[in-house]
């Protein structure tokens, strides 16, 4: 069991790796879910600005310290009616390039670890079925992980629907690998 889960972790870990590289390297997904600003001058100064540190930020901001419950409501009416931007902001450098790839690499490998682990869990499963069961996994990991972007922070469809191409066929195609290795407990009987 313990060989199942080192090869399941290890090889799912690496096509998910990967297969994202390719995915968000390659493919021109269709919708142009990641948009440019028409001035982006003019935006990165305001940024730089009216941004004191890096992190989340919302505009307009319901939420903002020592606002009154009259400012909170006019906030909130105005997020409502929008424009609203929610954004991650990064003042400073970037982190290296291979302290980046070495981060996600050790991110995609603790999730085969996880989905492997729960796949040796099961018993009876056929090759297609373990596949299946992974697949399944990519797809709680997009919905749990990602959905929420589109409820309540108004990310584009057509952004949603690249990021769910991309988790869900490399989880098939991990699923793929993880099934072959990872077969699970003998059907009881």
């Amino acid at each position: 069991m313990t060989k199942q889960l080192m090869l399941g972790t290890i090889l799912g870990g690496i096509v998910l790796f990967f297969w994202s590289f390719i995915a968000w390297t390659f493919i021109p997904w269709p919708g142009e879910p990641l948009r440019s600003f028409n001035n982006e001058a003019a935006l990165e100064q305001a940024i730089v600005s009216n941004a004191p540190v890096s992190g989340v930020y919302i505009l307009p901001n319901p939420h903002k310290a020592g606002v009154t419950a009259d400012q909170q409501t006019a906030a909130e009416e105005k997020l409502m009616r929008g424009p609203m931007v929610f954004a991650s902001v990064r003042l400073g450098a970037m982190r290296p390039f291979p302290v980046l790839l070495i981060t996600q690499l050790v991110i995609f490998l603790i999730s085969a670890l996880i989905v492997t682990f729960l796949l040796l869990k099961t018993a009876g499963l056929t090759y297609g079925q373990r596949v299946v069961f992974v697949t399944i996994c990519g797809i709680l990991i997009f919905l749990g992980g990602k959905m929420d972007q589109w409820v309540w922070w108004s990310f584009s469809t057509s952004y949603l629907m690249a990021e769910f191409g991309a988790i869900i066929i490399g989880w098939i195609l991990a699923a793929l690998v993880i099934a072959k290795f990872a077969i699970g407990k003998p059907a009881a009987g």
